[in-house]
Order: C-alpha cells, then structure tokens, then sequence
C-alpha cells in the first residue's frame, strides 16, 4: 500500500552510480512519468533546475531537496535517491550530497504544498537515527517503511 500515492516504492533509488544534480534529476523525473505521476518529464525537470538556479537545495547532512513546481505534475510525489557515495551537488558550494528527496507538485491549486513536504522531510531529517538508516539500509521496503513515516 502506497501512503497517499505521495511516497511510491518506484520512485524510490538505492545505490545509484549518478553523480550529478542534473542526471539524478532527470532519472527521476523521467520514472515519475513512466508511473504516471508526471506529464512531461521534460517540463518537470526544467522547473527543478530552474529552481536549482535561484538557491541551491542542499540542505546540509550530505542532503538536498530538490523541487518543481508546474501542472505537469499530475499527482503530488517525494522521490527519495541515494547514491553509492557523496558527490558534489553544484559547483558553488563544496558540500557533498548523497540522499536526495525530490518533490513534485502541481504548480495550480497546491500553491503551499511542496512546503509542507520540505518542512515535514527537513523535520524527520534532523533525527540522525533516521539519516543513518536511510544510509545504510539495504533493503528497499524497509527504506519505503521509514520513509512513510514521515508526517505527510
């Protein structure tokens, strides 16, 4: 059972090779639309790096969050990727990211959502536990297990 279609296992990366923000990105958008969460992955993921452009969304704890914003999202969703090591997520700044939590929402009628997401997400990552899990964890349903735990 998928909580609220908002945190679906396909959507859901563990141990991935890429290691830039832009393939990453573009990996998950194009999976949204295979499942059908997003119309146009190519629209959707040039609202993330738009976004990207104005302030990165790394977060610190090797973390970012990407977003987008734009009605080519047909139903609300938070990816989560984790690559095998920490890379660099852009060139401004020197911290290196492994887990990545990428939210897509519609850009009409869901004007504040994708703040609930990042404020619920940013508050169950202060937990270290829960960082360190999402880290070492192997298993996907267990990963899918506490991801869903999250307050959305």
């Amino acid at each position: 059972m998928e909580k609220n279609n908002i945190i679906n296992s396909s959507l859901i990366f563990i141990d991935e090779e890429l290691s830039t923000k832009d393939a990453i990105i573009k990996q998950i958008g194009d999976r949204a639309k295979e499942i059908g969460y997003v119309k146009d992955s190519t629209s959707y993921c040039d609202s993330v790096l738009k976004r990207e452009e104005e302030v990165s969304t790394a977060i610190g704890y090797a973390i970012a969050i990407p977003h987008g914003k734009t009605d080519d999202v047909l139903k609300p969703f938070i990816a989560f990727y984790r690559s095998v090591k920490p890379f660099q997520w852009t060139k401004e700044v020197d911290e290196k990211v492994q887990l990545i939590f990428q939210i897509g929402v519609p850009e009409t009628g869901t004007e504040k959502l994708h703040l609930k997401f990042i404020s619920e997400v940013s508050k169950r990552l202060l937990d270290e536990e829960f960082r360190n899990q999402l880290l070492t964890l192997t298993d996907k349903e267990k990963i899918y297990d506490l991801l869903i735990s999250i307050n959305i």
